[in-house]
């Protein structure tokens, strides 16, 4: 719960604000008579999009769907972790968390942390939690992205959009106390540093520490403690020219729970128990630097170019508990330990050039570009087995466990190179064609891949505040050559693992505007998939390995976003999915639906203004009934969560803004099941609050 000493402070300065408040109203009556009317044109609505195309194009122009979380929203939430951002988005489902970090599946298929990330278009190591607080918005483009980034899932990208310098100065500070000692602090400045306004910076610092609601096997409660600080700088050469600097560190230092163990519907031994050892910990520091440049060569021909070099060190001390061990009877279950350093280096960079031009007739937006990756991943490691322990008691930490008792494995490392072409070619105000190429090559210290991935689409707009689209999209993922002496196809160089997309959908702007609605159906394949199974009656062979493996994925998504009426703003998306697995060698698996993909999701996020300084919020997320493994062996019930909120903004001044927020989580208290495997499986947490406290200059 809350910290009382901590609760009582924010509480007092909410009561004493409106008193304050009132004097200076007093003090200032003398010497201004005009009235400050604040303006309430905000809400959830983005016209445009950074990721899916790489162009100046807007939602309607976009032959694809892609779902824009904006920074309003995640402020209203007072989200600090990127499930909590994605949870408006409802093709999105959640994973495991269990080791400080969150995972993800799109439209059904994985995300994975080197491949499925974006920061600022550009590939991100998503090994840790995200710094949210950098963030201006979430951008969630869906369906395969190969023909701009290459190497990726077929589910699509989650763009994260860093927070850019503004010319005039802003400050706002917060503080957040919440549910379970929860407390965080951040504070944004931003403006400009000369008086010709060229150069902008803004730097942003958050602080924040909590305890779980669950507890070790001896009692005691998990806690984290978490830094992030960022500075952005932004410098006009010229009129035509702008080059910008970043910088971010992010270090979380917290316990580990990686879940429950789940028994016909039920957490073993309780909600509250956590089978990790009290000493587990993961410490994740991570480094951002880089630089982007964006010119304007000519009146029609822009260039944009960026590096990123990003360091993720990370020190994971964990137990390895078995609780499908447990035995009631003794009260005892097994054990390993565990401790480990890694060392991960990603390094980004990319060159765009972006052009209009007339030809035969038509217009053309011509992007020509590439982009290059480079990763770099050292580990060392000490792993012990066979230790028992019992339920009540604390688990013994053996004393010889230490990471660099463990032998230093050789570095991996790997380049991968794309160059693409995409035309957005306009015929006239109706039709429009997107065609586009990518070639990519990978190459390692033993092994080169290349691949060649198209891209068509068509959107028809019947009237300016609308479009229809058809696409057509591919992503691949490279595999490395079987390499095992046991393997019938010992040695056999592998495919990319593909996925193919087909879709159709519409877009509108309606209300005057004010309110954006979208609708899609789609048909994804992922083909080529490595299987292994086990073969008999073959000389000195125990397996054989193919690419006889699938997934399809077929559904319908619905989305709106801003303005209902002058009054009511919402967010909300709703998902039907129809996915399986095609696996011809496990009949255990084939034909059966992927683990934690709901048949049918659904999420929505209201304010409505009660008065001109008060709003009131509303959410509600569902998600449907979903296999907890892809054996189908057992189910998680569906569930519906309602989340709600109030704010007040006091109008101190002319410049200066209070705002008072107050949020509970699962207002219901709703026992649920997130995401996670049987023995990890993530539970929803109880009734929980967060009052905020900010400061806006």
């Amino acid at each position: 719960m809350f910290s009382k000493s901590q609760l009582t402070l924010l509480i007092g300065a909410i009561l004493a604000a409106p008193v304050v408040h009132a004097q200076a109203q007093t003090q200032s009556a003398d010497v201004d008579e005009h009235m400050v009317v604040t303006g309430r044109d905000y809400g959830y609505k983005a016209d445009t999009n950074t990721s899916a195309m790489r162009i100046e194009a807007s939602q309607l122009e976009t032959p694809g769907q892609v779902a824009i979380i904006d920074e309003e929203l995640i402020e209203e939430q007072r989200a600090s972790t990127l499930g909590e951002v994605l949870k408006n988005d409802s093709s999105v489902s959640e994973g495991g968390k269990g080791r400080n970090r969150e995972t993800f599946k799109l439209r059904g298929f994985d995300l994975s942390s080197g491949d499925s990330f974006l920061r600022d278009g550009k590939q991100h190591w998503s090994h840790y939690r995200q710094p949210i607080e950098l963030l201006e918005r979430v951008e969630v483009l869906k369906g395969p992205a190969g023909l701009l980034y290459g190497k990726s899932a077929p589910g699509g990208l989650i763009n994260m959009v860093s927070k850019k310098p503004t010319f005039d100065t802003q400050v706002t500070v917060s503080q957040d106390i919440g549910s379970n000692n929860s407390s965080r602090t951040v504070a944004d400045v931003s403006g400009s540093l000369n008086d010709e306004q060229t150069l902008r910076a803004r730097a942003v610092v958050a602080k924040q520490s909590y305890d779980s609601w669950r507890h070790y096997n001896d009692g005691s409660t998990p806690s984290t403690e978490r830094f992030v600080g960022g500075l952005f700088v932004d410098y006009d050469v010229n009129d035509d020219i702008t080059v910008s600097f970043h910088y971010d560190k992010t270090n979380d230092d917290g316990s580990v729970d990686t879940g429950a163990y789940i028994v016909d519907g039920k957490p073993v031994l309780g909600e509250g128990h956590i089978w990790d050892a009290q000493w587990s910990n993961i410490e994740n520091d991570v480094e951002n630097i880089g630089v982007d440049v964006n010119a304007q060569l000519t009146e029609s021909w822009r260039v944009a170019a960026g590096y990123n070099h990003q360091d993720f060190e990370r020190r994971d001390i964990e137990s390895f508990s078995k609780p499908d061990t447990y035995d009631a009877s003794t009260g005892t279950f097994t054990y390993n330990a565990y401790d480990r350093w890694d060392n991960w280096q990603f390094d980004t960079a990319y060159m765009d050039f972006v052009g209009g031009f007339d030809a035969l007739g038509v217009s053309h937006q011509l992007l020509v570009g590439a982009n290059w990756l480079g990763y770099y991943y050292k580990t060392q490691s000490e792993y012990l087995k066979g230790y028992e322990a019992t339920v009540g008691q604390p688990m013994d930490k053996p004393a010889e466990l230490h990471y660099s008792n463990g032998k230093m494995k050789d570095p991996t490392e790997r380049d991968s190179y794309g160059i693409y072409l995409q035309d957005m070619i306009t015929f006239n105000d109706q039709w429009q064609v997107l065609a586009g190429v990518r070639f990519d090559k990978t190459e390692t210290s033993e092994d080169t891949y290349n691949n060649v991935l198209p891209k068509a689409g068509v959107i028809y707009h019947p009237m300016s505040n609308g479009s229809i689209y058809l696409t057509y999209s591919e992503s691949f993922e490279p595999e490395d050559p079987v390499d095992d002496k046991t393997d019938v196809n010992d040695g056999m160089e592998l495919d990319p693992v593909k996925g193919k997309l087909y879709e159709l959908g519409t877009k509108w702007e309606l209300l005057d505007n004010q309110l954006f609605v979208s609708g899609a159906i789609f048909d994804i394949t992922q083909e080529n998939k490595v299987l292994t199974e086990t073969v008999t009656g073959v000389a000195d062979k125990e397996t054989i390995t193919t690419q006889v493996g699938e997934q399809k994925h077929r559904g319908a998504e619905l989305s709106a976003s801003g303005f209902v009426t002058d009054k009511l703003a919402l967010n909300g998306s709703m998902t039907y999915l129809d996915a399986e697995i095609v696996d011809p060698t496990d009949a255990s698996k084939d034909g059966k639906r992927p683990a934690d993909v709901p048949e049918l999701s659904a999420s929505i996020w209201s304010r409505y203004a009660v008065t001109n300084n008060t709003d009131a919020n509303l959410g509600v997320i569902y998600v449907g009934d979903r296999y907890g493994d892809s054996q189908n062996t057992y189910k998680k019930d569906g569930y519906t969560r309602v989340d709600a909120g109030v704010a007040h903004t006091i109008k101190y001044d002319q410049n200066l803004d209070v705002i008072m927020r107050l949020n509970v989580e699962n207002v219901f208290d709703k026992d649920y099941l997130a995401g996670g495997s049987q023995t990890k499986t993530i539970l929803g947490e109880g009734r929980n609050y967060m009052a905020t406290l900010q400061f806006r200059y």
